[in-house]
Formats: C-alpha cells, structure tokens, sequence
C-alpha cells in the first residue's frame, strides 16, 4: 500500500526549496505527483449506484425490455435484453448483455447481424436470412402461418432507408410509408430461400407454380388480379398455408 501521509511530507519539502528550480529538483516533484495519482487511481473502487442513480430510476420507472437468447454463428449462446422487437432487424440488433434494471444500467450495445444465426425474444424465433448461400444482412421472423411456406421481408422507403414490415395479419394492411417491398420465401419445408421477382409477369409465373396445391389462388396470381399482386404477397401466402394446413 502507498503511504499518502509520506509522499505528500516529501512533496511539501521539494516545494519549500528556492523558487527557481533545478531540473533534477522538477524532475523529483513531478515524479511523486505521477506517484500519488497513480496511487489514488488505483485506490479508486468500481463505481456504484449512487443516491441519484436510484432517485433516476424511481423518476423513470420500471424500463421496458424482453429477455433473449442469441446464437452466434460460433455456436456460442448468450442471453440479452431487447428494448424493443419488431419482425426483421436489418443490419443491427440494439441490446443489452445485462438486465436494463440494474442499477447503474448497461449501456445499449449493437450487434452485426451477421454474427448471428438465429434469436429468440418473447416466443418469437428469428434467424439471418442467405440467400444463394451469401447473407443479406436481415434477422427475421417467418410472417407466414404454420404451413408449408415461410416468407421473410422487409421495405425500403425513399430515402433508402431500411424498415420491417409489420405483423402479418388476415387482412393485410400496408404500412404507408414504403417505397418498395421486398419478399423472400421457402416454399416448402427445408427448401432453399429464394427472392421474389418483382415484376407483375414473372411475379405471376413464380407464385402461379409455387401456389399449385391451391389452383383458384394460383389462377387469381396468374390473371394478375388486384389482391393478387406482388405487394398482396403476405396476405395470398396466409391464404395458402391455411388452406393447405386445413386440408
């Protein structure tokens, strides 16, 4: 343990010297003051929650969070904390690495998703998305209902800006805000993921086959009918799982 009580006593002296100093004696006074700091530093405890870190956290109360479990393309798994969740996290994940309540709290952390291959959050399971066996940068969850075809996606607004697209419902309602959707599908269990066309002629061949189990929804796909287009996509594979599911 550095004795304080004799590094000040010394430093005292050195400063009762002439006022003009010689280099050695500068020398000296800088070195116990180096000494005397790097001994306080390393006295210094790990901070603590303080009286107005518990007087914030009643002000603020109870933060909002849902426990995870992630899994890392090493295979390592880790539990964290998500502030929020949606149905696709598109280049990053925001989380913490502890429970947000404690005192003082963990700071926000975000994570490449690409280091992961799969997350769970409050019963929802997402996993990254490869197509053509290269990622695309997209944790996401299967929009689909149980059934034989998954379906993945996201939109991109005007200013090129990256969103997900909300939870899949009977009657599909558009977010509003979107410049283009963009879908992407197993089509059937174990299947390799593939991208959706966009176009309304090939859109239309793709579907068509992909829908033969259900042949009016193939055919209402092929005629290019309203509703059955390729931003309807969520709400004509609801239609097809629960129909193939139910049979």
């Amino acid at each position: 343990m550095v004795h304080f009580s004799l590094i000040t006593r010394v430093l005292r002296s050195l400063l009762t010297w002439p006022r003009r100093l010689t280099r050695i004696q500068a020398v000296l006074i800088g070195s116990f003051c180096v000494a005397l700091g790097t001994a306080a530093h390393a006295q210094r405890p790990e901070r603590m929650a303080s009286r107005v870190d518990s007087l914030r956290a009643a002000r603020d109360g109870k933060p909002t969070y849902f426990p995870a479990v992630l899994t890392f393309v090493s295979g390592k798994q880790m539990p964290a904390f998500l502030p929020a969740y949606t149905t696709c996290f598109v280049e990053r994940v925001s989380c913490y690495d502890a429970s947000p309540e404690r005192i003082p709290p963990p700071s926000l952390k975000s994570l490449d998703v690409n280091r992961l291959v799969a997350m769970t959050v409050d019963g929802h399971r997402y996993e990254s998305l490869y197509l053509n066996g290269k990622p695309l940068g997209l944790l996401a969850e299967n929009l689909a209902p149980p059934g034989p075809i998954e379906l993945f996606g996201y939109a991109k607004t005007k200013n090129d800006m990256l969103i997900p697209i909300p939870l899949v419902v009977p009657i599909w309602v558009s977010t509003g805000t979107h410049d283009k959707y963009y879908w992407y599908l197993r089509a059937a269990p174990g299947a390799a993921l593939r991208e959706v066309p966009r176009g309304g002629g090939e859109f239309a061949k793709v579907m068509g086959e992909v829908f033969a189990a259900a042949p009016d929804l193939a055919a209402r796909v092929r005629r290019q009918e309203k509703g059955a287009r390729f931003d309807e996509l969520p709400s004509l594979v609801f239609a097809y799982n629960t129909r193939t599911t139910i049979k």
